[in-house]
């Protein structure tokens, strides 16, 4: 996992990368991107010692713009972030759906907060690390929501999270829905079916959760 310097992780303009949104796959180019940065004081001030701040979902995170199918143009946030403070981060993306967890162990409480976070060895602030990785895109995530514990025997008083952004503006290319193909216009067919049979290489985007079964099988 490469840091924030590190041009080979972020999005480039003419990648192709796609999604999924219900039971299909989506298609896109990246038609521009721009950088954003933005060093975010913890909305919660002061955090006592073992105790929790948060969720919160800062508003400057808001992604705005979804596909337009006027101009058949969408909008995705590509976004990391580094910690600086000894505190554990945890993220709701969307602001419902806990991430990063694991299958048999319950979202964060009391007893189990030092599973599925992010604590500043993993992404410092100064070199913010694609281990943080995250997508915004309308309408699944139009937030992201911080939560935040301290670990510590002392209040933490400046926790700061350090946030860089991609802004991608793509175009769409079309969809695939169990192997039928349905491209936006005709100069997409040929550039749809070479992606679909993986012979021209795209990023996939993880927009939500990977939910595994938390029981294994009968006789496994």
């Amino acid at each position: 996992m490469g840091d924030w310097k590190d041009w080979s992780s972020w999005i480039q303009e003419g990648w192709y990368i796609s999604f999924l949104r219900d039971d299909s796959r989506v298609y896109e180019v990246v038609s521009l991107r721009d950088l954003a940065h933005w060093e975010y004081d913890w909305e919660g001030g002061t955090i006592a010692s073992l105790h929790d701040s948060g969720p919160y979902a800062p508003a400057d995170l808001e992604i705005t713009k979804g596909y337009d199918p006027k101009t058949n143009t969408n909008h995705i946030w590509q976004m990391i972030f580094g910690i600086k403070g000894q505190a554990y981060i945890y993220i709701e993306l969307p602001t419902d759906i806990h991430r990063h967890g694991l299958p048999k162990i319950a979202k964060p409480g009391t007893k189990t907060m030092r599973i599925s976070h992010f604590e500043e060895w993993m992404s410092p602030f100064m070199e913010p690390s694609f281990l943080t990785e995250h997508f915004l895109i309308r309408p699944e995530n139009t937030f992201i929501n911080f939560s935040a514990y301290n670990p510590q025997s002392i209040d933490i008083t400046d926790l700061k999270l350090n946030i860089f952004i991609a802004k991608l503006i793509t175009e769409r290319i079309g969809s695939e829905t169990r192997g039928i193909l349905a491209a936006t216009s005709e100069r997409w067919n040929e550039t749809l079916d070479k992606l679909y049979r993986r012979v021209i290489p795209h990023r996939p985007l993880t927009l939500l959760p990977i939910r595994l079964p938390a029981e294994a099988p009968s006789g496994h």
